[in-house]
């Protein structure tokens, strides 16, 4: 069986607990499901029929081997650091096998760059055939993402999490990565001090999301078509909800959360009469974004049944 049709990804424990090659089995078991939690969530998005298995161990750190196989495996004995594989019945299973260790090298990367924290799109552009966004977190600083790997970041999350098993004093550091042909492709490098930043964000409730201030340096100017849903009042810093009717798949599905001034209150609320529900309404001004991207809060400044409406003009009413 030749070197090129095989695939090898790894996990490496390090610290004071793993230096015989040994760790505690409860702790490598929560990452391996984890690991294989992300793996059939990707094989199933990519509808493909690969599996994963267990190889050997390593000491001066615990590596856990990780093979692909198709099919039917073929057992032979490779270098001293694991003592079998499982080798691809074709060649297609190191190219996934690469895809998907890189996927998940890349969703580590993204949560060690927010530190845990929120990050904001600042554009999107296409390179080399492939979907890319620019980032920014909470310090300025700024990475460009596969916009897939971003899109999706929801979805890993969970597993993300459960897989970095480390506990201070004793599992101190994680890597992630794969063997291509004789070299050590590292991915991603977790310490435990970064293991927070895999935590869940708590999930904000709509009560809270209709309090939350507007931050307007986050914001930029946006035109959206759809129908004004809810009217929440004075006492909240939204007064009503929107949803767009097009292009929902930039704006979402969600209510956008409307905060207008209280002179135009009453015009608004005339548009959630039924008869004037029949027809898509085009309001504009600065929106922020959810952490995917989608329109979570726009500060109206107008709006129009008129699609090619422009609020420089000064004939138009506001």
């Amino acid at each position: 069986m030749k070197k090129e049709e095989q695939f090898i990804g790894y996990l490496k424990f390090f610290g004071p607990s793993v230096e015989e090659g040994k760790i505690d089995i409860e702790k490598i078991g929560n990452s391996l499901i984890a690991l294989n939690k992300l793996f059939r969530k990707y094989s199933k998005q990519k509808n493909n029929d690969i599996s994963l298995k267990l190889g050997g161990v390593k000491k001066n750190c615990t590596e856990i081997n990780v093979f692909m196989e198709q099919i039917v495996p073929v057992i032979q004995p490779v270098a001293e650091t694991a003592p079998y594989i499982l080798a691809a019945k074709y060649s297609g299973v190191t190219e996934f096998g690469k895809q998907f260790f890189g996927t998940i090298g890349n969703q580590l990367v993204l949560k060690l760059f927010s530190k845990g924290k929120k990050l904001d799109v600042v554009r999107c552009s296409m390179d080399d055939g492939v979907n890319r966004v620019l980032l920014r977190d909470t310090d300025g600083r700024e990475q460009w993402f596969p916009k897939e790997i971003w899109d999706s970041q929801k979805d890993f999350s969970p597993a993300l999490r459960d897989m970095i098993q480390l506990e201070a004093g004793r599992e101190e550091k994680m890597q992630f990565g794969y063997y291509d042909k004789d070299n050590v492709k590292k991915l991603a490098e977790v310490g435990y001090g970064q293991k927070g930043f895999f935590n869940l964000e708590k999930e904000v409730t709509f009560d809270e999301r209709l309090d939350e201030k507007f931050d307007e340096a986050q914001a930029q100017e946006i035109k959206i078509a759809g129908k004004f849903v809810d009217y929440y009042g004075l006492a909240h810093e939204y007064h009503f909800s929107f949803q767009a009717r097009k292009e929902q798949r930039e704006t979402g599905k969600q209510k956008i959360l409307c905060k207008v001034e209280e002179s135009k209150i009453a015009e608004l609320i005339d548009l959630l009469k039924p008869e004037n529900q029949k027809k898509n309404v085009y309001i504009g001004g600065l929106a922020v974004k959810t952490a995917d991207g989608k329109i979570d809060k726009i500060k109206v400044a107008w709006f129009s049944y008129d699609e090619f409406y422009n609020p420089k003009q000064p004939r138009l009413k506001w």
